[in-house]
């Protein structure tokens, strides 16, 4: 599917004249990459005469080489004052932008300097970008093998005393050298007792044997994120740990078994929760089971007690339970699936069969 093909797609699922993303400051690239191939700051303004990009003199020509097929308006002042005055000139009555992404006080301002209506919704370019298209879920396998090679690499390099910052700079380093655009989120390592943290972030904390490490990693390929948690032991395994990892290993595989077309989010979240409540570690796995991962690393739909969503072939989710014993450490295995009508495609392959021992 195009760019043309998503933006019309957009346009049947608002109710207004027209469609209006902001990127500015990191507000919204998502929305405008997706909808233009643009991956600057700007604008779209989409309705259905035209699909308007604006940008200002620092991107335009960036943006004549990754959005060709649009008109660009270069603007000259302040984006919300520019986006006013075309959308005014144009005839537009109603606005629909998106209220999950434009800041209250660009709001504010649009609204006060624009003559017609404008229209929140939540986030429907994000909405559409759940379902992944063909190409999209081969750019995120890709991310993810070159993450599982990274990872692959750094653990013959692991040795007792070297840091968690270490490891994690010499890890964003492999992936950088393997074609990383960068990392998907900045990532965590987490040794021993740090582990029990479930988005620590690390520091100087020294490994020694007998630790665990816990790794939830991803890299960004050609705009696309990948996102993996593995847990190794170092020198040895630690005592009573063991069965912890087998439980995480058993939920799972429980929730991959449990990802299929029309299952909803709540489901799947029970199938793999289940199996770590009745091993007595309930109180001890807090968050969801996933979430979606694409253009950005935590997106629609949500795995969790509280999710409203459905899966739908053509979503990429994670599978990610784990269970967290303060002082002591924890356990994570994390896979990024890809669900399929009667199914999931797991796009992840790292070994987990079994606690890896390293260093």
């Amino acid at each position: 599917m195009g760019f043309a093909q998503r933006r019309r797609r957009l346009l049947d699922a608002i109710d207004t004249d027209a469609f209006l993303t902001v990127n500015r400051e990191g507000s919204d690239p998502a929305s405008l990459y997706y909808l233009t191939g643009f991956s600057g700051e700007g604008a779209l303004l989409l309705s259905e005469d035209e699909a308007l990009l604006l940008t200002d003199s620092r991107y335009t020509e960036q943006a004549g080489r990754e959005a060709p097929d649009l008109p660009m308006r270069e603007l000259k002042g302040p984006y919300i004052d520019g986006v006013s005055e075309i959308a005014s000139a144009k005839g537009l009555e109603r606005i629909t932008f998106s209220s999950a992404r434009m800041s209250h006080e660009n709001a504010l301002k649009l609204g006060a300097a624009f003559n017609g209506e404008i229209v929140p919704k939540s986030d429907p370019v994000a909405g559409l970008r759940m379902v992944k298209e063909p190409g999209e879920i081969e750019r995120i396998r890709k991310a993810t093998t070159l993450t599982e090679a990274a990872l692959t690499a750094l653990l013959e390099e692991i040795r007792i005393g070297m840091t968690e910052r270490d490891l994690v700079l010499r890890l964003e380093i492999l992936m950088r050298e393997m074609g990383a655009q960068r990392t998907a989120f900045e990532l965590i390592i987490a040794a021993g007792e740090n582990a029990a943290l479930p988005h620590y972030q690390p520091a100087d904390r020294a490994i020694a044997a007998g630790d665990l490490l816990l790794f939830d990693i991803g890299a960004k390929l050609d705009r696309y994120c990948s996102d993996m948690t593995r847990v190794v032991a170092v020198g040895r395994a630690p005592k009573g740990l063991e069965s912890v990892y087998a439980t995480v290993l058993a939920a799972n595989r429980a929730g991959i078994a449990a990802v299929r077309a029309g299952q909803s989010g709540v489901a799947a979240d029970a199938a793999a929760r289940d199996v770590i409540t009745t091993a007595g570690h309930g109180e001890h796995f807090g968050h969801g089971l996933g979430h979606g991962v694409g253009l950005e690393v935590h997106e629609g739909p949500g795995l969790s007690p509280r999710s409203t969503d459905t899966l739908a072939a053509g979503m990429t989710v994670t599978v990610e339970p784990g269970i967290y014993l303060p002082g002591t450490g924890g356990v994570r295995i994390e896979d990024l699936v890809a669900v399929t009508q009667d199914g999931c495609e797991v796009l992840t392959s790292f070994p987990k069969d079994e606690l890896l021992v390293v260093g």
